[in-house]
């Protein structure tokens, strides 16, 4: 469906649209692409890759993550301003003034681009050095066995560590037991 002054005009934002959702169905199929292809098995870093489907899922991952913000940010936004720019001689007609100038659309798009542009990088350069690092809770665990503990106070069973023992013959820690 469209408008009918819109037919076959405005080629650039359908063509985004369409872009865009092929993007987002793409980035979601990207999963279980990374799944057949193995790249969580350890060998396919090199060692072991005839289990490996041979697609550098890195890659498309990086290609994908850039696209996302260009997309959003750059090409839905200019496709927007573009479609939307007067041109100044819709009314050319009834214009107060004798000789209409038209106006560049592609001038006020970039204009507006960069307006949005402007705004999206100082929110981003405002989120990082505002909130650039996280710190998330890490305990270390050393030993030889875990243990669950009964449910202490709220519900939760709490796991600790024992002391580990060393193997007198090999000088290592046993490894991890389930007891």
């Amino acid at each position: 469906y469209q408008h009918p002054d819109d037919h076959n005009e405005a080629y650039f934002p359908k063509a985004v649209v369409i872009g865009g959702i092929v993007l987002a169905g793409a980035t979601t199929l990207l999963l279980p692409l990374d799944v057949a292809n193995n790249e969580g098995y350890a060998g396919c870093d090199g060692y072991d890759t005839k289990f490996c489907g041979g697609l550098n899922m890195e890659l498309f991952w990086n290609i994908f993550f850039w696209l996302i913000p260009v997309w959003t940010f750059v090409l839905i936004p200019f496709s927007t301003f573009y479609y939307e720019a007067d041109d100044g001689m819709l009314m050319a007609g009834t214009s107060v003034a004798p000789n209409a100038v038209p106006k560049s659309k592609i001038k006020q798009a970039v204009c507006w681009e960069l307006a949005v542009l402007i705004v999206v990088g100082a929110f981003f350069m405002l989120a990082y050095f505002l909130a650039n690092e996280a710190k998330i809770p890490v305990t270390e665990i050393v030993g030889a066995e875990l243990s669950v503990a009964e449910s202490i106070g709220d519900g939760r069973g709490v796991v600790y560590v024992t002391q580990p023992e060393l193997n007198e013959t090999s000088g290592e820690y046993p490894p991890f037991s389930t007891d």
